[in-house]
């Protein structure tokens, strides 16, 4: 696979997860609050049951593209730049896994989204959508770049 693909498979992944980030947190999770107690434990199992292909599959593969990025990078994105975006990327995952998992185990076992449960995840939440808008101002420079590069004839 070449330094091209990988460095496209990385764009789309990432700005794909942004999207998806901003959704849960200025939509999904703040309608959360909205939901009666009997209805919050039917909507919670199915969100859950959805997140793999639809949240999952897409921050594995932003997981491992940025990670590849680092090894393999078109001229206009310095390895150093790359390992941002990996170090990015990486973090979300990791607060999704560590910081927001635990909650939604919570709520999965108890049916109930609790007030100070919710607030925390909504925090999470915001967290990684300003990690994500970071890491797609990174690749909007690397754009800018690949324009200059490509510009130039080089």
């Amino acid at each position: 696979m070449t330094a091209g693909c990988i460095f496209v498979i990385a764009v789309l992944a990432t700005a794909f997860c942004a999207a998806v980030n901003l959704y849960t947190f200025q939509i999904a999770y703040p309608l959360w609050r909205v939901v009666g107690t009997a209805e919050f434990a039917a909507l919670h199992r199915e969100y859950l049951r959805r997140l793999n292909w639809i949240i999952t599959a897409p921050h594995v593969v932003m997981f491992f593209s940025s990670g590849a990025l680092i090894a393999w990078h078109p001229e206009f994105v310095t390895r150093s730049s790359a390992i941002v975006l990996f170090a990015l990327d990486a973090t979300v995952v990791a607060v999704s896994a560590f910081a927001a998992g635990p909650i939604h185990d919570r709520f999965a076992r108890t049916g109930v989204a609790d007030a100070e449960g919710l607030r925390r995840l909504i925090r999470i939440s915001a967290l990684r959508s300003g990690l994500m808008l970071c890491a797609c101002g990174l690749i909007g420079w690397w754009l800018v770049r690949a324009s200059l590069y490509w510009g130039h004839g080089s």
